[in-house]
């Protein structure tokens, strides 16, 4: 049986998506721990305070903590940005975009949760993703503070305006 053009009832346009989606799904990277580069507390700081120079601008950098707020607000690097693993894929884009140069850090030597996040960065296309060997134990052992406290808000002001 032929069937003639315009005869098989909108299985086009199913077919289509079907394909983009296939496309889509080719096109993910693949990672392993092979793709992990680890860094001791010294050299992500080193990393952290890469001056740019008169061809190239500094990398702008950010400490990303992929624990969940409850875990972050009981100790974290200063200035670090909490970013829990199960909202990665969905709002890496929006709140890491700006940045070009991430260090990954967990709570301690066996985490799990700091290569997990730092292989999705790079399944998301972000480059020159590091995770801090040993996470917060190592930081701390190596002299560094934390910060604790819940991050604020990603609309609000960094300080509040001065009263009139």
């Amino acid at each position: 049986m032929r069937v003639k053009s315009g005869e098989n009832g909108g299985m086009k346009p199913i077919a289509t998506i079907f394909v983009a989606l296939l496309a889509a799904a080719a096109c993910t990277k693949s990672t392993s721990d092979k793709n992990i580069i680890y860094v001791t507390p010294f050299k992500a700081v080193e990393l952290m305070n890469e001056p740019g120079s008169l061809i190239k601008r500094a990398p702008l950098s950010v400490w990303v903590d992929p624990r969940s707020p409850e875990k972050y607000a009981e100790g974290h690097i200063p200035g670090a940005i909490n970013l829990p693993f199960p909202r990665m894929t969905t709002e890496a884009a929006l709140v890491l975009g700006k940045y070009d140069q991430f260090v990954v850090y967990d709570t301690s030597y066996d985490d799990t949760i700091a290569k997990a996040a730092s292989k999705r960065l790079i399944e998301l296309d972000f480059s020159n993703v590091y995770t801090l060997e040993g996470g917060l134990k190592a930081w701390t052992r190596d002299g560094n503070v934390l910060e604790t406290g819940f991050p604020a808000p990603p609309d609000a002001p960094e300080k509040a305006p001065a009263p009139q």
